[in-house]
C-alpha cells in the first residue's frame, strides 16, 4: 500500500507537463503584453515589433531585449537621439520610414552590434554626419532613398566593412567625392537614380570601388560619360544609364568595364551613327544585356531612324561617318 507522501509526489510529477503548458500559453503572453509598448503590435514570440501610425514621439521604450525586427513608420519622430536603441542588442532589422525624420544624432545606433539591415527612407534627412554609422559594422544593407540629401562627406560610411547594398536614389545629391565608397570592401550594389542634379565627371573618376557590381544612375540628367568616369569600377557588371540625355557612348568606355554583362540605355536621345554602332556591336558580340523589362534603346536621330530599335545599327554600313 503506497504511502500518502508517495501519492503526492506521483501526482506532482504527473501534473508538471500540464503546469508547463498552462504557463506557456497564459503567463508568457501576459508577460509579453507588459513588455510590448501599447503603441506597438508584437508577435507572440516577441521577435518582431510594429510601431506604426501612432504619432509616436520620441522612439518608444522597448525592454524586450531579444527583439530581432523593429518597424517604425508613419509617426512624428523628427529626431533620433543618442542611444535610442541601445538596449536592443540582438536587433537585426530596423525600419524607420515615412515620418518626417530630419536629424540623426551621433550615437543614435549605439548598441546595435548585430544589425544587418537599416532602412531610413522616405524622410526629410538633409545631412548625415561622419560617424553616424560607425558602431554598426555588421550592417549589410543601408536604405537612404527618398530623403533630401544634397551632399555626403567622404567618410560618412567609414567602418561599414560588411556593407553590400546602398540605396541613395530619390535624393538631391549634387556631387559625390570619388572616395565616398572606397572604404567599403564588400559593396556590390549602389543606386543613385533620380538625383537630377548629380554631377557625373568626365575628367576624373566618378566612383572608386574595387568590389562594385551594380550601379544605377538613371534619371540623373547625364549627358556625357568618358573613360575616366568609370576607370575605377572595373568589376562592374550592371550599368543602368536609362532616361538621361546621352547622345552616344564612347566605345573606349566599354574597354574599361571588362566584366560588364548589362548596359541599359533606354530613354536617351541616341544619335545612331557609326560611333554608336561600335557600342552596339561590342554588346552584341559579348552577349551584353541591353533590354530592361522588354524595353530597349531607340534612335532619336537621324530623323529617318527616329523611334527605331538601336539594333538596326547591326545591319548598317558606315559611309563617311554616317550609318
Amino acid at each position: 500500500m503506497p504511502s500518502r507522501l508517495t501519492l503526492m509526489l506521483v501526482s506532482l510529477l504527473l501534473a508538471t507537463p500540464t503546469m508547463v503548458f498552462w504557463l506557456w500559453f497564459v503567463v508568457l503572453p501576459a508577460r509579453l503584453s507588459v513588455l510590448c509598448p501599447e503603441e506597438c503590435r508584437c508577435n507572440p514570440e516577441g521577435f518582431e515589433f510594429h510601431c506604426s501610425g501612432t504619432s509616436l514621439n520620441p522612439v518608444p521604450s522597448i525592454h524586450h531585449t531579444s527583439i530581432r525586427i523593429l518597424r517604425l513608420s508613419y509617426n512624428e519622430i523628427k529626431l533620433l537621439e543618442k542611444d535610442s536603441f541601445v538596449l536592443l542588442t540582438e536587433l537585426e532589422q530596423l525600419y524607420i520610414y515615412n515620418f518626417g525624420l530630419r536629424t540623426i544624432e551621433l550615437g543614435a545606433f549605439n548598441g546595435l552590434t548585430t544589425l544587418t539591415e537599416l532602412s531610413i527612407w522616405s524622410n526629410e534627412i538633409s545631412e548625415i554626419s561622419p560617424g553616424t554609422f560607425e558602431n554598426i559594422n555588421s550592417l549589410e544593407y543601408l536604405g537612404l532613398h527618398n530623403n533630401r540629401l544634397k551632399h555626403l562627406d567622404s567618410g560618412v560610411f567609414s567602418g561599414l566593412v560588411n556593407l553590400k547594398h546602398v540605396t541613395l536614389n530619390g535624393n538631391q545629391l549634387q556631387y559625390l567625392h570619388p572616395d565616398t565608397f572606397l572604404g567599403l570592401p564588400n559593396l556590390q550594389r549602389l543606386y543613385l537614380d533620380k538625383n537630377w542634379a548629380l554631377q557625373i565627371p568626365t575628367d576624373g573618376n566618378f566612383i572608386n570601388s574595387h568590389s562594385l557590381l551594380s550601379l544605377g544612375i538613371s534619371y540623373c540628367n547625364v549627358s556625357l560619360v568618358s573613360i575616366e568616369t568609370f576607370a575605377k569600377v572595373s568589376a562592374l557588371e550592371w550599368l543602368d544609364l536609362r532616361y538621361n540625355n546621352l547622345r552616344t557612348v564612347d566605345i573606349n568606355v566599354m574597354g574599361m568595364l571588362p566584366k560588364l554583362s548589362a548596359l541599359l540605355l533606354y530613354g536617351n536621345p541616341l544619335q545612331c551613327d557609326c560611333q554608336l554602332q561600335e557600342v552596339w556591336r561590342w554588346c552584341n558580340d559579348r552577349y551584353i544585356l541591353t533590354e530592361y523589362k522588354d524595353r530597349t534603346a531607340e534612335c532619336d536621330t537621324p530623323k529617318e531612324m527616329k523611334g527605331m530599335w538601336w539594333g538596326v545599327l547591326g545591319k548598317g554600313q558606315c559611309l563617311e561617318g554616317n550609318t
